[in-house]
């Protein structure tokens, strides 16, 4: 048994090391403000400063950004699956191409964001500031919307299914 294990104790570490985030990922990202394409998933950045970042297709899954200031940062292509967003202030934010699927974005503030082609499916956006976003081709199947604040929002081509409404009415189109 003791022999098996010892074996196999190489592959565990590395298993290990795939998940979670690079430590030299977030230096970078506090040194200068920018980390593309970096590895930070699983991370803490609750309550980070993060104004204008560029933190293109970098790996933010299941991250908790709960009260980060990420305004005008750019986040383009990035994988944000699962991630913690509640309270976070995202105002002028590139998010275009993005995976937000099954994100929580309670009360977050996304005002004058451009989500373009962004995948928000199973994603929780409870009582969000969506005013003035660009939402175009976006997927919002099974997206919970219930309270959020869609003014002057550009929804051409997004998909809705199953999707909950801000007046809580559940959206059937385009299933």
């Amino acid at each position: 048994m003791k022999k098996r294990f010892l074996y196999l104790l190489p592959f565990l570490l590395f298993a290990v090391n795939s998940y979670g985030f690079k430590q030299e990922d977030l230096d970078k990202l506090k040194a200068i403000n920018q980390c593309i394409d970096c590895k930070l998933t699983e991370a803490l950045l609750f309550g980070f400063f993060l104004n204008g970042a560029n933190l293109q297709a970098a790996k933010l899954d299941f991250a908790n950004l709960e009260n980060v200031s990420l305004r005008d940062a750019n986040l383009g292509f990035a994988s944000m699956r699962g991630t913690y967003l509640i309270g976070a202030d995202l105002v002028g934010t590139n998010l275009t191409d993005g995976d937000l699927s099954g994100a929580n974005l309670q009360n977050a503030n996304l005002t004058g964001s451009v989500m373009i082609d962004i995948d928000l499916r199973g994603a929780d956006l409870t009582g969000a500031n969506l005013q003035e976003i660009n939402l175009r081709n976006a997927r919002l199947e099974r997206a919970v919307l219930r309270g959020a604040k869609l003014d002057f929002a550009d929804l051409i081509g997004a998909k809705f299914c199953n999707t909950i409404m801000p007046n809580g009415d559940t959206a059937i189109k385009d299933c």
